[in-house]
């Protein structure tokens, strides 16, 4: 079952400046994003989790040999700090979504490694690169650099403590670019540390961010087998996702076909029920579509909402469990996309930002790129429990926990 444990973190000794320090996990730092971060601070956490390589004519592996180079001499130069004392760390994330106050708190620490089992979920499928990009790095860099991100079913439990932290002055606080404002206290009391853990032991937890770091924390265990170190557990962020607004959008598709666009077009008025919409109206039609699967597939000059029945589904994958069968990737993947690009697709990409496809659309870089519609956090864990894994990058968890709040040595 899932074990929470307390750690002696690093943290940058400037915690006022936190708001230039810090960065998004790695695998949403677009290039932009990159240049800019690094730009922002000599000493942004972009430059370990995500470094360049500045050597001319560099090895890929170059830019691994910086991060941990430059990491080292954060903490020789006490740009980074460590804990005399090992805690687990409160974080909370106050924000605004349509108008409405939202709020994520959760329980940082060091989640024990276990394979995927009853303890510890996927819901989603992985790939190579990544791990092994990752792997490199923290060859390299024998630190969690950035919280996983995990979920349960606790029933609010926390919620009385979390509250009565209001009346503690916390470790950071910072208000992002986007108004987000972030607060961190460190928890080092034994039983309000006993507590926080065993809020998070019955499990199971659920893999909502970092899939690939949680497998290269496996990988990296299995390498470095005997040797002395803190290899056996991963840095996580633990929430309850029965009392925080977690937010679960869509990553939308965008593909290149053999088919062209009318053919594709065609297709899909053929197999399924589908309606065009005007220009701009699309997403306003699919959030008000009562199919049980609905999507809005943009192609060049039009936008078309596709309808998908239960039935559509149960013929095809009628034999899989029930919460996997309902979610609307699944669909797509398994009826949709089979009857309507049989050939198969090409350089597939995929963005939590609907505006960013329908950009490649519109330049003729992408054939049709598809709209989807978001996911609850609850269906998530549900696919998880049933034993399946939904397509890869079929959700984008918001808003992401912040890498350099807090760092976890290995060593």
């Amino acid at each position: 079952m899932p074990e929470l444990r307390a750690f002696r973190g690093l943290r940058y000794a400037a915690s006022g400046e936190l708001k230039d320090l810090v960065c998004p996990p790695y695998d949403v730092i677009t290039p932009d994003d990159q240049i800019r971060l690094h730009e922002r601070h000599p000493h942004n956490a972009v430059r370990v989790e995500l470094p360049f390589s500045d050597a001319p004519g560099a090895t890929a592996g170059h830019r691994y040999e910086i991060a941990g180079r430059r990491f080292r001499e954060w903490c020789d130069q006490g740009v980074l700090v460590r804990s005399d004392r090992a805690a687990l760390y409160v974080y909370r994330q106050d924000f605004i979504v349509h108008g409405a106050r939202c709020r994520v708190e959760g329980v940082i620490g060091a989640l024990g490694l276990e394979p995927f089992g009853a303890g510890i979920l996927p819901h989603e499928h992985t790939m190579p690169g990544p791990v092994e990009d990752r792997l490199a790095l923290l060859r390299a860099c024998p630190v969690n650099i950035s919280p996983i991100y995990g979920i349960v079913r606790g029933g609010g439990a926390l919620l009385p403590y979390f509250d009565s932290l209001a009346t503690r002055p916390p470790e950071a606080r910072f208000v992002d670019d986007a108004g987000t404002l972030h607060r961190l206290w460190a928890v080092s009391m034994p039983a309000e540390i006993d507590m926080l853990s065993g809020a998070f032991a019955e499990g199971p937890l659920v893999i909502a961010d970092g899939h690939h770091r949680y497998e290269t924390a496996l990988a990296y265990r299995a390498e470095m087998d005997g040797a002395p170190g803190e290899r056996d557990a991963v840095m996580c962020f633990c929430v309850d996702a029965d009392s925080e607004d977690v937010h679960v959008l869509p990553y939308h598709r965008s593909f290149v076909t053999r088919a062209g666009p009318a053919e594709l077009g065609g297709r899909l008025r053929a197999a399924f029920q589908t309606r065009k919409v005007a220009p701009g109206a699309g997403a306003a039609a699919l959030a008000a579509s009562r199919a049980a699967h609905a999507f809005l597939f943009l192609l060049p000059g039009e936008e078309l909402l596709v309808e998908v029945s239960l039935d559509d589904v149960d013929a095809r994958v009628g034999a899989r469990p029930e919460a996997w069968r309902r979610l609307d990737v699944v669909a797509l993947h398994e009826v949709v996309m089979p009857l309507v690009a049989p050939e198969g697709v090409e350089r597939l990409s995929f963005s939590s930002d609907p505006d960013a496809i329908a950009q490649l659309v519109r330049s003729g870089e992408r054939t049709a790129a598809v709209v989807l519609r978001p996911l609850r956090a609850s269906d998530v864990i549900e696919v998880a429990r049933a034993g399946e894994r939904m397509p890869q990058k079929a959700s984008f968890f918001w808003p992401k926990a912040l890498t350099g709040l807090v760092f976890r040595p290995l060593t």
